[in-house]
């Protein structure tokens, strides 16, 4: 459709008899977002193109698993506002629709300072829609990539700097600072500062997690991409397009199919099993999001995807401090905590961990402890199924083992103790049998 120099309505529509009227809805869905195709004509010429009901679109601004993301006046207010699409291809299937639907319900009820707000939500000429507050920043994931790209900067400039015979110090230093400073603090990404920003934007997401489920909703997709950061450093969730609006409990139950970005899926999520999906999956997810923020790296960073959701289920993340040894080991705790496979092993709510966070910052003893030998002995037990099972008969061999080297020792032990002792008492008997001599008249 894009190649082609000559494309109309009416010509398709009368071969096609049987498309008309889909083929007519999709050429409108492409007007709507500017994106007319040359030498096209639909029924709808006489409707200005680009216009979505009240709101006119200016440019795209994201796309995302749900729809994509546009920046637009809202023309009655005057004011700018996110508008999210349902894209045309997606309305030939119902399910992509009914997720669309939960998205826009779920996120019209939820009125949170970090949460991001929905203004309203329409259907225009067959184009599914709803707007939001337009957020002034970037996601997270785009923060992520930002400090990746410096940390190789700043590698890069300090092997030029070693390598160089007659470095220019100030300049080096000068670049090798620019390199390390971050978009979240300004910075270095080592510095305490960092750190305490990382807890601050965790207690936000918290919070604003707590508060939707509260209101039983489960977003089931945190990720740094549905993290937005504006401006001033506030942090905003967004796209809700997973979070089903629980009615009863069956509503949290997994169906089989794996849903949310592979990365950042909880274990329950990851074995895709009909098992209770509840809203410790997005503390975990939450979890692991601030650990990548802290060591830049995927707690699990297999490019495959059948590998990732493996080792979510069956491998304890790298402890961030083994990464990174200026990770304060609290923080480390918390988001080692948030992330325990077992989801009655990680905080009991959005708000435990918020308050374990909070915590942090006050320089207060955390609730989140270092697990003792036994912890982590039972973690291995869990993991290793087979040698669960192996281990035990094997300590049980080697006991029995043991246990029969020690009594053949003690028999042995006891028989030259007898053998010892007859010899002893012969030859006190043979002493007793000798004639006891006299002391001579004159002897001493």
């Amino acid at each position: 459709m894009r190649h082609a120099e000559e494309l109309s309505y009416e010509e398709n529509a009368s071969r096609h008899l049987e498309a008309a009227d889909l083929l007519g809805k999709e050429l409108t869905a492409l007007e709507v977002v500017g994106l007319s195709l040359p030498g096209s004509a639909s029924p709808h010429d006489d409707e200005l193109s680009g216009v979505l009901g009240d709101f006119r679109i200016v440019r795209e601004v994201g796309k995302g698993g749900t729809g994509v993301v546009y920046e637009a006046e809202q023309i009655s207010w005057r004011r700018r506002v996110a508008l999210k699409v349902l894209p045309f291809a997606a309305m030939m299937d119902p399910r992509h629709l009914q997720r669309f639907h939960h998205e826009a319900q779920a996120a019209a009820c939820l009125h949170h300072t970090n949460i991001v707000p929905v203004f309203s939500v329409g259907c225009e000429r067959g184009v599914h829609f709803y707007a939001m507050q337009l957020i002034d920043g970037q996601p997270l994931s785009e923060v992520l990539r930002q400090l990746c790209e410096r940390e190789k900067k700043s590698s890069a400039t300090g092997r030029e700097h070693s390598a160089s015979d007659q470095p220019s110090v100030g300049k080096a230093v000068s670049t090798l600072r620019l390199a390390e400073m971050t978009p979240l603090t300004g910075e270095g990404r080592r510095s305490r500062d960092y750190f305490r920003k990382v807890a601050e934007l965790g207690i936000q997401a918290a919070e604003a997690l707590d508060y939707a489920h509260q209101r039983g909703i489960v977003h089931r997709d945190v990720k740094p991409a549905n993290l937005l950061l504006d401006r001033r450093g506030n942090l905003w969730v967004t796209d809700f397009g997973l979070a089903p609006v629980q009615h009863s409990e069956a509503s949290l139950t997994c169906t089989g199919q794996i849903m949310g970005t592979p990365r950042y899926l909880s274990p329950e999520q990851a074995l895709a099993k009909r098992v209770l999906i509840d809203h410790r999956t997005d503390i975990y997810s939450l979890g692991a999001t601030l650990y990548e923020l802290l060591t830049l790296r995927p707690a699990f960073g297999s490019e495959k995807r059948e590998e990732i959701v493996k080792q979510i289920a069956c491998v304890e993340p790298a402890r961030p401090q083994r990464l990174e040894r200026v990770i304060p080991s609290e923080l480390e705790m918390i988001v080692l905590k948030a992330m325990a496979k077992r989801s009655q092993d990680r905080y009991d709510t959005a708000k435990d961990l918020a308050d374990d966070l909070r915590r942090f910052l006050e320089h207060k003893p955390i609730q989140a402890q270092r697990p003792t030998i036994w912890v982590r002995l039972a973690k291995w037990l869990r993991r290793q199924t087979t040698a669960a099972w192996t281990a035990p008969a094997v300590l049980l061999l080697g006991m029995g083992g043991l246990a029969a080297g020690s009594f053949l020792n003690w028999q042995e032990q006891k028989q030259t103790k007898a053998a010892l002792a007859e010899v002893s008492e012969q030859r006190r008997a043979a002493l007793e049998m000798l004639p006891k001599r006299r002391p001579s008249a004159g002897g001493p």
